[in-house]
């Protein structure tokens, strides 16, 4: 099978919400082949999950202090803040064999990231069922590792999530280059900063590659190994390509009246999607 390959972007947190969400739409719509793209985060930018209540107004004004965009994501799941990561997005969907249950397509997607790691030389793991954080960092996405996340000596270091439209399904996730506490210390929280068990309970929940490996490894060979452990394991060949017209064109829209509208961003779901910290048993779809 051949699928198509979007190479590294750095865009705003609405913008990226819009590309995952117009990649989704025209392939569903029979336009667009199964795509996997990386990209970041410019400026950095905490994503909500679909379900997730809205920011405080406090919250936002640490956020604009700090240079900290905010959107909500149209998958579900728990708060994750982006600046050192590569973020992953893959859409396929039942025509390209992705026909089993929430879990199993889950956990397909995580043994070729898992696949990808080890041809970086770190084994990972892969967790199998659900641990709940139990402090307001419990809001936030890495703070535990839900199905068939991966984690490195017990720390979690991919914190994915997913929805699913008809046949169809998009799934993203944030994969720590290192792992820096100074959102969640001094934006986050809601009390006065003087909270060191929380944070520290969450900086060991998790982990970054530069942790782990000893040293930051290369962005682009991080996304190499990755892209090639999803061909081994989906059976997939990349073919590098770029965004359609169309798809730049309804990104555009989305980015436009979406993803930048307070509206979006500010509300609470109505329904919900997989992943990041929920229960990815969970088969019901996001409508925006």
């Amino acid at each position: 099978m051949i699928g198509r390959f979007l190479p590294w972007t750095a865009g705003t947190a609405a913008w990226n919400m819009a590309v995952d969400e117009a990649l989704l739409t025209t392939y569903i719509q029979g336009t667009a082949p199964v795509t996997l793209r990386f990209y970041g985060w410019d400026p950095p930018a905490l994503s909500l999950g679909y379900l997730q209540k809205p920011l405080s107004t406090a919250r936002q004004a640490r956020c604009r202090q700090a240079g900290v965009e905010w959107v909500r994501r149209p998958t579900g799941g728990r708060a994750v803040f982006h600046q050192h990561e590569i973020t992953y997005a893959l859409v396929t969907g039942e025509q390209d064999g992705f026909s089993g249950s929430v879990l199993a397509d889950y956990q397909r997607i995580g043994l070729g990231l898992q696949r990808g790691f080890a041809l970086l030389g770190l084994p990972v793991d892969m967790v199998s069922g659900l641990r709940r954080g139990k402090s307001r960092l419990s809001e936030a996405c890495f703070a535990a590792p839900s199905w068939y996340e991966l984690t490195y000596q017990g720390k979690k270091m991919v914190g994915s999530a997913q929805l699913r439209r008809g046949k169809a399904l998009l799934q993203h996730g944030s994969i720590l280059l290192t792992y820096d506490p100074w959102f969640w210390q001094e934006v986050w929280g809601e009390e006065p900063r003087s909270a060191p068990a929380g944070r520290v309970a969450l900086q060991e929940k998790v982990i970054g590659l530069e942790e782990a490996l000893g040293a930051r490894p290369d962005r682009l060979a991080v996304i190499s190994a990755l892209r090639q452990g999803l061909s081994e394991v989906l059976g997939i060949s990349w073919e590098e390509g770029s965004l359609t017209a169309e798809e730049q064109r309804l990104a555009a829209r989305l980015q436009r009246e979406k993803y930048s509208n307070a509206a979006w961003n500010n509300r609470r779901g109505r329904s919900a999607t997989t992943g990041c910290g929920s229960n990815p048993a969970m088969k019901e779809e996001a409508s925006g």
